[in-house]
């Protein structure tokens, strides 16, 4: 009798021993991000789009699923990413609701928990090819210039290389100078005899006070030398599309993490000639079909070297899109709808500012032709991958960051969920959305114009209240008829923005 109680153990954890065995036998899937550039909700097939065609993409959806309800935490570039690469909102860093610019330092802290590092912490070897715009180097770290920012004409560090890329080739950013192509940590085709050199150009004066940087130097520059090392617009998207071919066969053999972060389809839009004239909408659509046909590389070289089948990929987009930066409620071009039903654009806390397609393939495991209207963000990425791989995130990261495995899998009822998202628009507008009810703690959408175009001063209500169940384009404002509704709203805010974190 006395061992009946460790047979009897033994026997009640042989499944799970077994479980967990199997688990490990299986090898680890490849994961690939793909991150399109002011791509809107409604410029895919997949999502509506009816005069732009896009069949690689939409290959995505019907092998995989399709989110209804994803969302960029920020409605511009580099708040973005760092949500995405740090499961954070931006709004709680120096950069605040803004982009950093060619002579600002690395955004990401060191030491911080980033996608890439916690992919590399559990075996995988990591790439990042395309648009970076999270900065190079810090202030008081060898080649930095208190007004000039780094050096690019020397090694760029810290950057991508010590967040946790093994390897990294593309652009510090795109619209801003320089136009450049750098390879782990130098300049690509730099010209000894023409190196990059600066001068300060300050932006309007409005930004400069707004984004209030954590030094004086202007925070915008021309390019007075080194245009020699500028690379041809119309060609990034192909060298970018090379780059990213050749990083997966030369991985093939291990487990690997490839984020490409395209510059379709942000200004300026210069597609490769190939794809010029191949849509019914101009040069916005022709750009559509070039990071189209991109992303139809990859997936057949996935194929080519039989990897799909254990490769996670994900596509989605920065922040919604953009016709001009001007107060609008539909960006539209010849009859397509940017940003399809949402109200606004990027910039903005409306919906078309920050609602974004969402795809995810992984043969076996996410089920074909699916669709999900789980609420779920860019900074969700890094807890899935660590629930993915069954990696502890430690309590000091990912602060914003929650798992939307269980959705993936088909099972979303699991209650840690995403419940709630905090939004920003570029001028500093918030919105808090906690199931269909969403708040806007301003008048208007907080986008680019909101500094030089304010709204009369003697507006209908304090903020906005919209039932996105009910009125996705946000047409009926209900602020003054839910007050219950905004003080929990707004209470919900103010703890998130204080508790320094979202995620229990």
């Amino acid at each position: 009798m006395k061992h009946t109680l460790p047979l009897l153990t033994a026997l009640l954890l042989a499944p799970l021993a077994a479980l967990h065995a199997a688990d490990v036998s299986k090898p680890k899937p490849n994961i690939i991000f793909i991150l399109a550039d002011d791509l809107g909700y409604g410029d895919l097939g997949c999502y509506g789009a009816t005069k732009v065609k896009t069949p690689n993409i939409d290959r995505l959806a019907h092998e995989g699923m399709r989110f209804t309800d994803a969302h960029s935490p920020a409605s511009v570039c580099t708040p973005s990413r760092y949500n995405l690469m740090t499961g954070r909102y931006c709004w709680r860093t120096w950069a605040d609701h803004g982009t950093v610019w060619a002579n600002d330092p690395l955004l990401i802290e060191h030491g911080r928990l980033t996608l890439a590092s916690l992919l590399k912490g559990a075996g995988y070897f990591t790439g990042c090819v395309g648009k970076w715009h999270l900065g190079f180097g810090r202030p008081g770290t060898p080649g930095w210039d208190d007004m000039l920012g780094p050096d690019f004409n020397g090694e760029l560090k810290p950057g991508p290389l010590e967040v946790g890329f093994d390897y990294f080739y593309g652009m510090p950013g795109v619209g801003q100078i320089p136009n450049i192509f750098i390879e782990n940590r130098r300049v690509v085709g730099l010209d000894p005899n023409d190196p990059i050199r600066f001068i300060n150009d300050p932006r309007p004066e409005y930004q400069v006070n707004y984004l209030q940087r954590p030094r004086t130097a202007p925070t915008n520059l021309q390019m007075a030398s080194g245009k020699s090392a500028n690379y041809v617009f119309e060609d990034a998207a192909l060298r970018l599309t090379e780059k990213a071919v050749a990083f997966i066969e030369q991985h093939r053999e291990e487990p690997f993490f490839l984020y490409l972060a395209h510059r379709n389809i942000h200004n300026p839009k210069k597609p490769n000639a190939r794809f010029a004239g191949t849509s019914e909408i101009g040069v916005y659509g022709d750009f559509i079909h070039e990071l189209d046909w991109s992303v139809g590389e990859v997936l057949a070289a996935l194929e080519q070297l039989k990897l799909a089948e254990n490769t996670l990929v994900f596509f989605s987009s920065d922040n919604g899109g953009v016709k001009a930066y001007e107060r609008i409620n539909h960006a539209e071009i010849e009859g397509h709808r940017i940003n399809g039903p949402l109200r606004g654009q990027k910039t903005e806390v409306y919906e078309g500012g920050h609602r974004v397609p969402f795809l995810a393939r992984w043969p076996g495991h996410v089920k074909a032709g699916s669709e999900s209207r789980q609420l779920i963000a860019l900074n969700d990425v890094l807890a899935t991958c660590a629930d993915l791989l069954r990696v502890p995130i430690p309590r000091d990261a990912a602060e914003d960051s929650f798992s939307f495995m269980p959705a993936l899998l088909g099972k979303p009822e699991a209650k840690d969920l995403r419940q709630s998202l905090v939004n920003d628009s570029m001028m500093g507008w918030f919105s808090i959305r906690e199931g269909q009810w969403k708040l806007i703690v301003g008048q208007d959408g907080g986008g680019f114009y909101s500094k030089q175009d304010p709204l009369p001063p003697a507006a209908e209500s304090a903020g906005q209240l919209y039932n996105l169940d009910d009125d996705l384009g946000e047409t009926k404002n209900l602020y003054n008829e839910n007050p219950e509704r905004v003080a929990r709203l707004t209470a919900l805010l103010a703890k998130l923005r204080n508790d320094g974190r979202s995620r229990p």
